[in-house]
């Protein structure tokens, strides 16, 4: 090779182990996380859902704990939502089970107890990978395209796809509206493969400090029931 090519060269560009940004030329520690480039023990960050472009398990979790501190602190309301890719969704009166649940949840900002019957819901496996990254991902761009700015929604599991999202000063009645819009968005870019979406909502009351993994369980109860969940009352 002659040298003024060798002179010309331009080095190859390195990336850091642990976040995936570009390194400048001759950098020692990463200008984005702070890792030393060339640290053995260095291990990805993987708060981000490759998929998706949304906040992983590893980083929603942590996102509704400090919501919940937030709201505790603040005495503020806090919803949150739970979309499932589901099968053969439907309640007693012929509507959508998680639709009717949202209705229930509406209901409840005017009364004190929603009543609505338990609608079977079982979660759609029937997935190969890429159908399950692919409805992963339009489930994704729903719910980010339909959600406030101060909402934070992130990805709970891949099989079947589970999405978050977690509403800051939010009651029963703005859950519910939420809920609602977030089904349409979803069911809407679902329709082309045939599955539909399901919301299981929550809503924690003003000042009650609970835990995220119970705050997740009551969303999972409310997909399942079709019944919203009042924490804290």
């Amino acid at each position: 090779m002659p040298i003024g090519d060798i002179l010309r060269r331009r080095p190859e560009l390195q990336t850091c182990a642990a976040c995936g940004a570009q390194l400048p030329a001759g950098s020692v520690f990463c200008p984005s996380c702070g890792v030393r480039h060339d640290d053995p023990e260095s291990q990805p960050l993987h708060i981000v859902d490759r998929a998706t472009g949304l906040f992983n398990d590893r980083f929603i979790r942590p996102v509704l704990e400090d919501e919940l501190a937030r709201a505790h602190r603040y005495g503020r309301p806090l919803g949150c939502l739970l979309v499932e890719s589901v099968t053969g969704a439907q309640s007693p009166n012929g509507a959508p089970a998680p639709v009717a649940a949202a209705a229930a949840a509406a209901a409840a900002a005017q009364t004190a107890a929603p009543v609505l019957a338990p609608a079977a819901i079982e979660a759609d496996t029937s997935y190969t990978p890429a159908e399950m990254e692919e409805t992963l991902k339009k489930m994704a761009a729903a719910v980010a395209g339909t959600l406030r700015d101060v909402d934070t929604p992130g990805v709970l599991g891949h099989r079947p796809p589970q999405l978050l999202a977690v509403l800051p000063d939010t009651d029963i009645g703005g859950t519910a509206h939420a809920a609602s819009r977030v089904l349409q968005a979803v069911n809407a870019a679902l329709a082309g493969n045939g599955r539909r979406g399901a919301v299981g909502l929550v809503c924690v009351q003003a000042g009650q400090r609970l835990r995220a993994g119970a705050v997740i369980e009551a969303a999972g109860r409310s997909l399942r029931s079709g019944r919203p969940e009042l924490l804290g009352r």
